[in-house]
């Protein structure tokens, strides 16, 4: 690409921190109050995947002793690479036998899946990623061809894929579903299947998408336990039992109160005084936003996903919101 821009948090110090370069046909970057592993998080969209693999900052391997530190054979170090007369940024300190996986590289790997199973990448890649860029969250929307609309608003699968160069987390690869009923209505169900990879001397990131491709090929049990939850009917008295026991125990009083008040107006909430101990469907609450595409009362078991999902897809700590993402499905089990 001819034009770039280099994007920034606010106060860094110019020229270090990590600073890369990325598009400028790019929507602006921009701050939100989502963290990972405490560190804030931008999104970013590359206009393509092949434009996202070439844009994505690099980084190296480096000895204690090469940036001033006193050598030791128990650790080694991870740096960003500079860019146009930076020095290099020192981003994590890691055992000798951490095996450093690019980026760039897992995502070759997810190109060479997508050909595999005969996929076409549609429209722009997005990214959750931490300010040097050391962790992110690639979000590949895989096209119009595997749209299905349970209740009338579509839900597209995406391929998502997550690395770490820090030494903070594995390899890892899941397809789910997005449902876009406006632009701040996206929330994501997670698929059971996901593959993780850890960062070893064996590491091929080629492996991390394996077990997805007989999944992939199995997506109409995807399309019709959709169906299947759009027709089967809820008692909102079996949700609030659920809702104050396993919501509760799992998510918390609070993502449990919220919860019920989706199912049972339609709109988000936060706790209103007075604080009494009581089961999270019996607290005061103060009703917030309509949650887009949620009907006034929930009737069916995937009206109440979408409720879980959006409560999960609004967590701010990117970690937190993928493990509730992924415990969706078996939390739906136990409503009865």
């Amino acid at each position: 690409m001819n034009t770039q821009t280099r994007f920034r948090f606010t106060g860094e110090t110019p020229g270090r921190m990590g600073a890369f370069m990325v598009p400028q046909t790019l929507h602006p970057p921009f701050h939100n109050t989502h963290r990972w592993g405490g560190m804030p998080v931008v999104r970013v969209e590359f206009p393509s995947l092949d434009d996202a693999i070439s844009n994505l900052p690099r980084f190296s391997t480096a000895s204690l002793e090469s940036m001033g530190f006193e050598a030791s054979p128990h650790r080694k170090l991870v740096v960003a690479d500079p860019q146009k007369g930076d020095r290099p940024n020192l981003i994590a300190m890691v055992s000798p036998t951490y095996h450093l996986v690019q980026h760039h590289e897992i995502l070759e790997a997810a190109k060479a899946f997508l050909t595999q199973i005969e996929c076409t990448p549609s429209g722009p890649v997005g990214f959750e990623m931490t300010r040097n860029g050391e962790r992110i969250l690639a979000s590949i929307d895989l096209g119009d061809s595997h749209l299905c609309k349970p209740d009338g608003h579509p839900l597209s699968l995406r391929l998502h894929c997550t690395n770490t160069v820090d030494g903070s987390g594995s390899m890892c690869a899941n397809l789910g579903w997005f449902r876009l009923v406006c632009s701040n209505g996206m929330r994501r169900l997670e698929s059971k299947i996901r593959s993780t990879l850890r960062h070893s001397l064996a590491s091929n990131p080629n492996l991390v998408f394996e077990p997805l491709a007989e999944h992939y090929r199995e997506l109409s049990k995807e399309y019709e336990k959709f169906e299947t939850w759009g027709i089967t009917r809820i008692d909102l008295e079996s949700v609030r039992t659920w809702v104050d026991g396993s919501i509760a125990e799992a998510w918390g009083k609070l993502a449990a109160a919220r919860l019920w008040s989706i199912a049972t107006t339609g709109r988000d909430a936060v706790f209103a005084p007075p604080f009494a101990a009581l089961p999270p469907t019996r607290r005061k609450v103060k009703r917030t936003i309509e949650v887009p595409g949620s009907p006034p009362e929930s009737r069916t078991l995937y009206d109440v996903a979408q409720a879980a999902s959006w409560i999960a897809s609004r967590r701010t700590n990117i970690e937190e919101s993928q493990l509730m993402q992924q415990q969706i499905d078996p939390l739906l089990a136990k409503l009865n």
